[in-house]
């Protein structure tokens, strides 16, 4: 098997985890009248036994929040309740006790729908989503559910900011605990043959210094395994000081994360620009985190199907693709929505025709990292220099016939880009939890799940400078100088990786 271990650390990388993973659950197939999945479940499942003996099927993942996090997501489930024998032992305290509780929040109609098995469930909106285990469609194991007491959310009196703030509350854990002992280890040791860990990370606040900790015990445990690190920053306007704190959280994130991961990828939220195709609110976050999610979960499609992807099946041989000098660990992710085939499209057909292949490129991209050069007025733009690429497409309509398997077609020659193009007739799955900002093609089915045509690109280039360049500035003015020379190195190291292997004719430094 290629077991792929997924670690979320914080609100931002649950909620784009629980889209995640409501994806996955819907790719199950229960009755024998539905072909069989060509996504195999056991890269990111494991089999198990629940309280009363039934077998079980869980994600392989850790999920990291503060308290209050959680909402109304309860740590032991329905698949592992036991009776509680209730009380102390006797002897250990022999004096009266008092059991406090705290205050239970009420879960609101679409999880009271799931739980009495009604389908479909209550509809979700903007105004109903409070946490992501509002929209959350999965049991978890027990043990899968960290909860750091220590600070709370949305706390005014002690927010959780600052890198220096989660790195310093990752090592008094992990002196008390030893963190991969007690959360990762009996994950991985289930693991026939874990291809990968997948990490999902806020990367501009207090948990890029608890991830950059937890990473670095990672790799010192499981040296040769791949660790793809998707790094989340939030988008929002905010005060000058906070974005300041904010960017020199991200630079210290990108020092001690981008060496020691398999790669790198940088994740606004929401996206710094979106087309007039998508009905989304930028405000919430159950909406921002769909639209990642989907990009995120088409990107890695190969990673979890049943054969082999030619070169990039695996976590690390994805990594390996795109970082093709040695380094190039950054990446650079962006997709594109597409409606059904305009030529059947008012028929009273409920099998709406996907669009063709081509429609691709008549559609406007969403930058889901750093922004790209398009989005910028033409005389401000620089010279881009792409040194690979990795682009899925799925649920797309081929003239020539969708084959069954994917299609990895690698072109380039010495000066120019290695790209992999990947196809797949399966369309992202929109389930009932997902929010309704893409066009759909298709009929949906009776439980509520539409069906939609997306195109990724993760690629490697040049443009990674630029944002890195204007870190480093950020870092020159505001960190203190005993951090100063060893954090712009390593900054200074990361934009020397994209300038090996070609000639840049524009100057660095001049953001």
């Amino acid at each position: 098997m290629r077991e792929i271990i997924t670690l979320q650390l914080g609100h931002q990388a649950n909620y784009v985890g629980t889209h995640f993973w409501n994806t996955q659950e819907s790719y199950f197939t229960y009755d024998d009248e539905t072909h069989l999945s060509n996504v195999d479940h056991n890269v990111h499942f494991r089999p198990g036994l629940g309280a009363d003996g039934t077998e079980t099927f869980t994600p392989r993942v850790l999920l990291y929040d503060l308290k209050g996090g959680f909402g109304t997501m309860r740590k032991v489930n329905a698949l592992y309740e036991v009776e509680e024998t209730g009380g102390m032992p006797k002897g250990l305290w022999d004096h009266e006790t008092v059991t406090q509780r705290e205050e239970v929040i009420e879960a609101i109609q679409y999880q009271k729908d799931l739980e009495a098995g009604v389908v479909p469930p209550a509809p979700l909106t903007t105004a109903l989503v409070r946490y992501w285990s509002d929209f959350n469609r999965m049991y978890y194991h027990p043990r899968s559910s960290i909860q750091i007491n220590e600070y709370e959310l949305n706390s005014g009196i002690q927010p959780f900011e600052g890198y220096a703030l989660g790195q310093e509350l990752f090592r008094d854990m992990n002196r008390e605990h030893d963190l991969i002992d007690r959360d990762f280890r009996l994950f991985a040791e289930e693991c026939d043959q874990m291809q990968g860990i997948q990490v999902m990370t806020s990367t501009d606040d207090a948990w890029a210094g608890f991830a950059g900790q937890y990473i670095a015990e990672l790799r010192d445990e499981y040296g040769k395994v791949g660790i793809c690190t998707w790094g989340l920053e939030r988008g929002e306007r905010v005060v000058r000081d906070k974005q300041i704190t904010r960017t020199v959280a991200l630079a210290m994130a990108l020092s001690n994360i981008v060496s020691l991961a398999s790669i790198y990828i940088p994740l606004r939220m929401p996206p710094s620009t979106l087309p007039g195709y998508l009905t989304i609110d930028p405000s919430s976050e159950w909406h921002s985190s769909a639209l990642l999610s989907a990009a995120i979960e088409t990107s890695t499609l190969p990673t979890r199907l049943h054969y082999e992807a030619g070169r990039i099946g695996r976590m690390d041989h994805l990594a390996s693709f795109l970082n093709i000098n040695g380094g190039q660990k950054i990446a650079m992710l962006s997709m594109s929505v597409s409606g059904p085939d305009k030529e059947t499209t008012g028929q009273e057909d409920e099998h709406v025709r996907p669009p063709k292949i081509d429609s691709i490129a008549k559609e406007a991209r969403i930058d889901c990292s750093w922004g790209h050069e398009d989005t910028k007025p033409r005389r401000s733009r620089k010279k881009v220099h792409l040194f690979a690429e990795i682009n899925v497409s799925r649920g797309f309509d081929e003239d020539e016939g969708e084959p069954e398997r994917p299609e990895t077609a690698t072109t380039g020659d010495q000066d120019g880009p290695i790209i992999s193009r990947i196809t797949s007739s399966m369309a992202f799955p929109m389930v009932d939890s997902f929010p309704h900002i893409f066009s759909t093609i298709g009929a949906s089915t009776p439980h509520g799940t539409n069906y939609a045509a997306i195109d990724t690109r993760l690629a490697t280039s040049s443009a990674v400078i630029e944002r890195v360049n204007g870190i480093k500035n950020v870092v020159q003015l505001r960190v203190g100088i005993d951090e100063r020379e060893a954090l712009m190195n390593d900054l200074d190291e990361i934009v020397d990786g994209y300038h090996h292997g070609w000639n840049s004719d524009s100057d660095d430094d001049d953001d």
